[in-house]
């Protein structure tokens, strides 16, 4: 038994069950998917003219914001009125960073947590630490749309670790009884150990598994290569871009369907996948405005998230800094819930040539997904002019791979842009142990 890992466990267990309202809310959550769109929307109304009066009478910020728009709790009249608060940008959180806590919650019941940092700016969040309860509720019946029940034990790929950054011969997974989840560290993740990693989930029984979609990528490759075949009720990925190549290798090596979902540290929107595959908008979290980028293509859109209940430290109209793809579909699970074709991951992550052209990460992604003998890769963008791709092989991977690899980056990229391949036995991961598909450093 790791130590460290069941005490944490007992901790988390106590907040996230039975500090807030977690059982409450997850009773509520049962109901409220199955409200139609009238009803859907009167429940936001309530909520968000809860959420106005709140921010007025304990934010600092949005106190005078209000005050000098002459805009107060009593005029929300419709959703349409959330229009009079302007977008709320990240730099702007940063600039006024104490303005945006609430004055109503005593700092020993708010658990502060930090921003990964993807967009080039961490920024630490203070929550209600009842609300961890109701975003417990939220993943758990994102977990129940899989076939996952609160009794299950689930697999984590995810940042947390249970050795030394450096220890590679030690026991690489602890298990949680209290919460139920073997947790497995994405910072030691290799072949060798992703073997070790899949013998440990059927030592543990595990239903599902839930983390990065890069890591859970290379741990289903792994198991396909040695011949482990597993059969999971679901697989849950997040916090990275999800591409098609890597659903399918996923499914394949779990035999499961694979379940992506969205959300951020601000807690101002997540989208969730139900059991028909769709991802959906999750109405009883926020209200999430779907803005288009270009009027030329209206289905691209930038998120703009105003999340309910985190009363800690509030944020209405916040732009997440991500970019989905709307769709018109209706789902035919019945849920009266808005559908998004993708999500497309952070804006930042571009690569910028010298004469102003851009290419964003699904630029990267569908010139690497053809190659079935690269695991993993990252692009870095040292100078204006130079890019080096950072790729991971896998066993099967030949001289002739690297040169149609490296006749195809050459064939997508314009000449004024200088780009190398380079071999490496993993690529770089941030703090919180994502990786991004692009790392610029100019």
């Amino acid at each position: 038994m790791n130590v460290k890992a069941t005490a944490t466990g007992a901790g988390h267990l106590l907040v996230k069950r039975f500090t807030g309202q977690f059982w409450l809310r997850r009773h509520w959550l049962k109901k409220t998917q199955w409200l139609s769109k009238g009803e859907l929307d009167a429940l936001q109304l309530r909520l968000f003219k809860r959420f106005v009066r709140h921010c007025y009478e304990n934010v600092p910020y949005y106190r005078r914001l209000m005050d000098r728009r002459r805009f107060g709790p009593d005029d929300v009249r419709s959703l349409r009125d959330i229009r009079f608060f302007p977008i709320l940008k990240k730099k702007d959180v940063i600039a006024n960073i104490n303005e945006f806590v609430s004055t109503k919650h005593s700092k020993w019941l708010m658990n502060t947590s930090r921003t990964s940092g993807t967009t080039g700016m961490p920024m630490d969040i203070k929550r209600d630490i009842r609300s961890i309860g109701d975003n417990h509720a939220f993943l758990l019946r994102q977990k129940q749309w899989g076939g996952i029940a609160l009794t299950d034990r689930c697999a984590y790929l995810t940042w947390r670790s249970v050795a030394g950054i450096n220890d590679n011969n030690g026991k690489l997974y602890a298990y949680d009884p209290f919460m139920k989840e073997l947790i497995l560290s994405t910072y030691h993740l290799s072949r060798q150990n992703a073997v070790k990693y899949a013998r440990a989930m059927y030592e543990y029984d595990v239903k599902a598994i839930d983390g990065y979609p890069s890591a859970v990528h290379l741990l289903a490759k792994t198991c396909l290569e040695a011949g482990m075949y597993m059969n999971l009720r679901a697989c849950f990925t997040t916090s990275e871009t999800l591409t098609d190549p890597m659903r399918e290798t996923i499914g394949r090596a779990f035999n499961c369907r694979v379940y992506d979902y969205y959300g951020n540290a601000e807690r101002t929107g997540i989208i969730h996948t139900c059991d028909y595959g769709s991802r959906h908008i999750v109405p009883e979290y926020g209200i999430t405005e779907l803005i288009p980028i270009d009027e030329s293509s209206p289905q691209r859109c930038r998120v703009i998230g105003t999340g309910f209940w985190n009363r800690a430290m509030p944020f209405i109209r916040y732009d997440m800094d991500d970019i989905v793809i709307k769709s018109d579909d209706k789902c035919p699970c019945g849920r009266a819930f808005e559908v998004v074709k993708s999500i497309e991951g952070r804006c930042g992550d571009i690569i910028r040539t010298p004469s102003g052209r851009e290419f964003g990460p699904t630029a990267l992604t569908h010139l690497i997904k053809v190659f079935n003998h690269v695991v993993e890769s990252q692009a870095i963008q040292e100078t204006p002019q130079h890019v080096t791709i950072e790729y991971v092989p896998d066993s099967e991977f030949t001289q002739k791979d690297y040169s149609d690899l490296s006749s195809a980056i050459h064939r997508r990229f314009p000449d004024e842009l200088n780009v190398d391949l380079r071999e490496v036995s993993a690529v770089s991961r941030t703090s919180s142990g994502k990786v991004r598909r692009i790392v610029s450093q100019i």
